[in-house]
């Protein structure tokens, strides 16, 4: 647009320039191309000039300067037609100039309009127009008189003409901006809330403003300019007056006077340039204080109909295993018992229409008050059924979550409220509450905390409160740790450097409380930690010191000690857990129900119904490391003599080789029913193969702690930075088991991130395992081969852009008397990922599951086929593709009688966040010794079109 401009007032300013007398600029050398038209422009009056008699051609023209000049030129035209009919210098533009000119009014038509205003304005100050008026009559009165006389400077005179007429435009330019941008400012003083509820408007406004304000600034530098040349000729005048000279009468010349006016003129300009200037930083200093609040909302809508259901049969199976993420997922990998499980179809089977909607509302302070209370963020999750499968004539509106953030003087605070998962940890042995697995049961409540880093002692305060329970329909645990109403309390403080100390109080109203204390102390390279809880059942009129009294209350505690002494490091722990702490009872911890989620899921350092003791230490020196350990162990109401003491050392030495790899060799003795906690004889006792230190023993442990055993491990690590092939993981590991001549080799190798291999992505990986028991043969001597590779490209440069994933993984097992036992299953798609119009995407896939052999489980017939526990066919340190216990427990297989498969089609349809997706899925009984070819048990179809709406 500027150039445009530039170009159109080029092509005027070329027309006017002919024809026309010569003035003269200091700044236009002779012989300079443009100099006859600058000069003829100046004499005609179009254009003025500087006050120090330059023109200053080089420097960027403004668009008010652009504005000037058109309305200079159009002043002249008009009074030619005015006096004489008709305008010569319209006469001389040819028809292309005049459409220049046209253009050129349309371009500056705002600032065009502005001189409007302000000539306008300025016939309406009486005072303003006199004062120029004066000035000017002075002035041409002046010219009047005879060139002869004295001190009389006609092309002097005529110079202070055209700056006065110069800053009588400026003046008339300022005035009209300023008195707009005021009544502008005025308005929106009056209305500040107007200001608060749109600052997206008032930032518009405000930047509009500050242009102006810039405008009005090179408008006054323009008439200072031209007050500073009339105090320049003012100054000559006195001057020849002081040197003698004979002038005429100064009132007559009017210089001081008109001068003085001039100057009053432009303080007035610059005091209302500061009044505006003030307004609008008044106004800046509100958008600043609004914008420090911010307020945010965000939700979803969504709309789901379907249906599942039986077409044959009515066996429940587990689909997710077959396409895992799909929109018919329905949970975790664990048994269809337990809440926090894979639901079975048979139990998940039916209609699939529903409704829900979420909205969350935030605000968050950018500068929150230094002292008070003072909130810096807070959101609000609200969620309802819209609709469900059956009518709802008021569909209730819940509080999902609350979250609040702010300081206490400077002091930061948290309050959080959860509708399902409320989460909080006071110890290890006291309200774990914050590491499950899903939402196997209710915790309704709210969280608050509170650290005074003002306060001595710097204490940090923790409240909890609200309800625990079984969430309707799922599957009833029969002891739940918590249940029902609780609060705690919990308070650390901070006495010295590097000490802490935490003062403990919990309630499950009606069942049980608990108190407890626990510390931690660093003193250099020691660090010393410790709790103890005392739980009780509640029982009326028993007083507060029964917590006190081991009889009485279940107490669970611990010391630990480390040093840490560069290359050489020293531990030990004594420890003593009740009974009452199995299964998280005591402790009110669902962490640490295990019966419920069938596998610890949490990181208790000490089993329940244990008393007893360890030491470690480990040393290092350059690609060396030695470890050795010793751990005693009785049950937690057995006597230090009672035959019951277990008791379990070993050491293992570590070689960093080359390349990542590494060899470690190892020893260990284990010993059960000892007579002493120190019989490390194993006096009185026995010495056993495998001890159990929590509920069962693991063959896959890196050093076979807690065995009698001797071996080795060598080991190449996916993450190290030398490593010879990054991503890889290599294990090969041998362990002779002592007591029974048990023989153990494991081999395992797979990448740990994916291998791309050109436009594929690879994930292959392979375990052997060898066993026996040392008795020549049965079904606990076996071999296990499992292999597995997982496939997937990105989207591919061709039509549709598709991509393709495959995953298979085979596992067979061959038992001592020549049984066999395995697992099969393969996964492969295709994703079409912009079907016809970007974010249309279509994918197909196929999937199937089958064993043979494989032992039943406990969860009917069939049941690791049909529904399972485990997912581990892409786990290269268990035998088992699916099968108990999950994610932690020993990793060899069984030899059972079952067989069968589960098949599946699947498909969807998507569109940003529309999903029309269908599936069909089949059990099949199998064969002896077969997975397949069996007959059909159940077939089930499921079909759902949903969409979301997130805003």
């Amino acid at each position: 647009m500027k150039k445009r401009l530039v170009v159109l007032l080029a092509g005027l300013l070329t027309v006017l320039s002919m024809g026309f007398g010569l003035a003269q600029f200091s700044d236009v050398p002779a012989g300079h191309w443009a100099k006859e038209a600058v000069e003829s422009l100046a004499a005609k009056g179009i254009i003025v000039g500087f006050p120090d008699g330059t023109y200053r051609g080089n420097e960027t023209l403004t668009r008010y300067q652009a504005a000037l000049i058109i309305y200079r030129l159009l002043q002249q035209i008009e009074e030619e037609l005015k006096a004489k009919g008709e305008s010569p210098t319209m006469e001389a533009m040819s028809s292309e100039d005049l459409e220049a000119l046209k253009n050129a009014v349309q371009e500056l038509a705002a600032e065009l309009a502005a001189l409007g205003v302000r000539v306008s304005a300025l016939e309406d100050s009486a005072a303003t127009k006199e004062d120029i008026a004066r000035l000017e009559a002075l002035i041409e009165e002046l010219k009047a008189q005879p060139a002869s006389e004295p001190g009389m400077d006609a092309a002097a005179l005529q110079d202070l003409a055209d700056r006065v007429e110069a800053a009588s435009i400026a003046a008339d330019t300022a005035l009209a901006q300023a008195q707009q941008l005021a009544e502008q400012l005025d308005a929106l003083a009056q209305d500040v809330e107007g200001v608060k509820g749109d600052l997206s408007a008032l930032g518009t406004q405000v930047e509009a403003n500050a242009q102006a304000i810039q405008a009005l600034n090179e408008l006054a530098v323009l008439l200072n300019q031209d007050v500073l040349a009339l105090q320049d000729r003012v100054t000559a005048l006195e001057k020849m007056v002081s040197g003698g000279a004979e002038l005429p009468d100064l009132e007559q010349f009017a210089s001081k006077e008109d001068v003085a006016a001039v100057q009053e003129f432009a303080a007035a300009l610059r005091s209302d340039l500061v009044g505006l200037s003030e307004k609008v930083s008044k106004l800046e200093s509100q958008v600043a204080e609004l914008s420090k609040v911010r307020y945010s909302i965000s939700g979803s809508l969504t709309a789901t109909a379907g249906l599942r259901y039986f077409t044959q049969g009515s066996t429940a199976f587990d689909w997710d295993r077959l396409f895992p993420g799909s929109v018919f997922s329905t949970g975790q990998t664990d048994t269809a018992s337990y809440a926090a499980s894979r639901v079975g179809l048979a139990e998940g089977a039916g209609n699939l229409f529903r409704g829900d909607a979420t909205l969350t509302l935030g605000v968050k302070n950018n500068a929150p008050a230094a002292s008070g209370v003072a909130v810096a963020e807070a959101s609000a999750t609200f969620g309802v059924r819209v609709y469900d499968t059956s009518l709802v004539s008021t569909p209730t509106v819940r509080l999902d979550g609350v979250a609040i953030k702010g300081q206490v003087d400077g002091q930061p605070f948290s309050v959080t409220y959860s509708r399902v998962a409320s989460k909080f940890k006071f110890n290890d042995y006291l309200l774990a509450n914050d590491a499950e697995g899903g939402v196997a049961h209710y915790r309704q409540g709210v969280v608050a905390t509170f650290s005074g880093t003002n306060l001595p002692f710097s204490p940090e305060v923790t409240l909890v409160g609200g309800v625990a329970g079984i969430p309707a329909g799922s599957p009833q645990d029969v002891a739940p740790a918590i249940n029902g109403n609780y609060f705690g309390i919990r308070t650390v403080v901070k006495p010295l450097q590097g000490a802490s100390l935490g003062l403990n109080y919990a309630l499950n109203v009606g069942i049980r409380s608990a108190i407890g204390a626990d510390a931690s102390l660093e003193l250099g390279p020691a660090k010393l930690s410790g709790l103890w809880v005392s739980s009780k059942t509640l029982l009326a009129g028993e007083p507060f010191t029964a917590y006190f009294d081991s009889n009485r209350s279940s107490w669970a505690y611990y010391g630990q000690a480390e040093v840490n002494l560069g290359p050489v490091s020293l531990s030990a722990n004594y420890r003593a857990v009740d009974t009452e702490y199995a299964d998280g009872q005591a402790s009110m911890s669902e962490n640490e129900d295990a019966d419920y989620y069938a596998e610890r899921i949490a990181a208790a350092p000490y089993g329940y119904d244990t008393r007893g003791f360890g030491v470690e230490a480990k040393a290092s020196v350059g690609p060396v490391g030695v470890e050795a350990y010793l751990d005693s162990a009785r049950g937690y109401n057995d006597a230090a003599s009672s035959a019951t003491n277990d008791i379990a050392f070993g050491a293992a030495a570590r070689v960093s080789l080359f390349r990542g790899f590494s060899l470690t060799g190892y020893f260990n003795r284990a010993c059960e029913n000892a007579t002493s906690p120190t019989a490390f004889t194993c006096t009185g006792g026995t010495q056993k193969d495998f001890l159990n230190p929590g509920s069962s023993y693991f063959l896959n442990d890196a050093t076979q702690r807690y065995s009698s055993s001797v071996g080795a491990r060598l080991e190449h690590k996916a993450d190290a930075e030398d490593a010879l092939i990054k991503g890889l993981s290599v294990v090969a590991q041998y362990t002779r088991f002592t007591v029974n001549s048990h023989n153990d080799v494991q081999l395992a190798a797979f990448f740990a991130q994916p291998l791309a291999l050109g436009p594929v992505k690879a994930q292959p990986g392979f375990r052997f395992h060898y066993f026996d028991d040392g008795t020549g043969g049965g079904n606990l001597d076996y071999n296990a081969l499992k292999a597995g590779v997982r496939l997937s490209t990105d989207p591919l440069a061709l039509p549709f852009k598709p991509s393709l994933s495959a995953d298979a993984a085979y596992r067979s097992t061959r038992f001592g008397g020549g049984a066999r036992a395995g697992e099969v299953y393969g996964r492969a798609g295709l994703t079409l990922n912009e079907l016809f119009a970007p974010g249309l995407s279509f994918t197909v896939a196929g999937a199937i599951y089958g064993a043979w052999n494989v032992a039943r489980g406990s969860g009917g017939p069939n049941y690791l086929i049909t529904v399972g526990d485990g997912e581990n066919a892409f786990s290269y340190d268990r035998d088992r593709l699916f099968a108990n216990p999950g994610s932690v427990g020993a990793p060899t297989a069984s030899f059972g009688t079952n067989s069968g498969s589960i098949e599946g089609l699947y498909g969807e349809l998507k569109y940003y966040d529309l999903s029309v997706a269908g599936g069909y899925f089949r059990l099949r009984q199998g064969q002896a010794n077969s997975p397949f070819g069996g007959t059909v048990d159940t077939v089930a179809k499921a079909f759902r079109v949903s969409y979301t709406v997130k805003f």
